[in-house]
């Protein structure tokens, strides 16, 4: 996908910046299930689902700092330091949380925003200065991450990933980033579909319903069973018990906002209509594998995480 490289030259040049000071990121949003479908491709990992869809196009660079790495003044000096260098501004309608800048992509003027996140505080929250979704250090920093609770396990065991590419001055570059788990993922966007799928414009929560099908779709068996670990871990965390809700409410039957052929999710349709989905995404939340549905088979099926009958 051609718009995504700048994504990926923007991200490769943002760790060149911060080499002398190194900050671990997680990618989450749009960008970051693009890079794991591109891993997909390269190792032909066994997935739950056999058909994928193609990653859609974005914009975004959601970066996740950790919660620990966000309480570290001179850290976040370096991330703004790097941020100013590279020519980004502030977002006036999210100041400090999110920036942008303006490149040219074949003569057409295109902008890359990135978004500060962080995970649920913790006890880091007492080092923190938190005012609303708002969390910097305590100091003198423009620079604010915006929080998530509901990323719950986006600081532990997070996916490592080698990027590589090219810079936007076309030098050759590698680095080391962070996807978060498919049970975190899963977390933020079934939290994300909630909040735009009644907005007038129906294709937000079409994007986020599509990613939460990309989500469970690839998951390798290592990753599902730690899904699985991780469902009956937090099963009495109150986000979580609003993600089941959620999946119940919105998952468990084909409604007009998965059937429109324009979102391109036709095989999230289908994986809806015979229950698939609602199966398998309930079942990363309470810990029990999802089964197929023995009326119908095929490659569509889930491939993996159910007892024999």
């Amino acid at each position: 996908m051609v718009w995504m490289d700048p994504l990926t030259a923007n991200l490769l040049d943002l760790l060149f910046e911060l080499r002398e000071h190194p900050v671990p990121l997680t990618i989450g949003g749009g960008f970051g299930l693009y890079l794991k479908r591109m891993r997909l491709d390269e190792t032909h990992d066994r997935t739950l689902f056999a058909q994928l869809p193609m990653p859609r196009a974005t914009n975004d660079l959601d970066l996740f700092i950790r919660a620990d790495v966000l309480c570290d003044l001179g850290s976040m000096e370096a991330v703004a330091a790097a941020l100013g260098r590279l020519g980004y501004k502030v977002v006036p309608e999210a100041k400090y949380m999110q920036w942008k800048k303006h490149i040219d992509l074949h003569g057409q003027d295109r902008e890359i925003k990135i978004d500060l996140l962080v995970g649920p505080l913790g006890h880091f929250r007492e080092r923190l200065h938190v005012k609303g979704v708002r969390a910097r250090p305590v100091g003198p920093i423009k620079l604010h991450a915006h929080t998530l609770e509901e990323a719950i396990h986006i600081d532990q065991s997070p996916v490592t990933l080698t990027v590589t590419g090219k810079r936007s001055n076309g030098q050759p570059s590698e680095a080391q980033i962070h996807l978060p788990q498919p049970f975190t993922y899963l977390m933020m966007k079934l939290f994300a579909f909630r909040d735009r799928k009644d907005d007038a414009d129906k294709n937000l929560g079409r994007h986020h319903a599509l990613d939460l099908y990309t989500i469970v779709a690839m998951q390798a068996e290592s990753e599902y069973q730690e899904s699985l670990r991780l469902g009956n871990l937090y099963s009495k965390d109150r986000h979580v018990e609003t993600a089941r809700r959620i999946i119940r409410s919105d998952f468990a039957e084909p409604t007009s906002i998965w059937r429109d052929p324009s979102s391109g999710a036709s095989a999230f349709s289908t994986a809806v209509s015979r229950g698939r989905f609602h199966r398998c995404a309930q079942g990363d939340f309470s810990g029990v594998a999802c089964r197929p549905n023995r009326k119908q088979s095929g490659a569509q099926e889930a491939r993996f995480g159910w007892p024999a009958a």
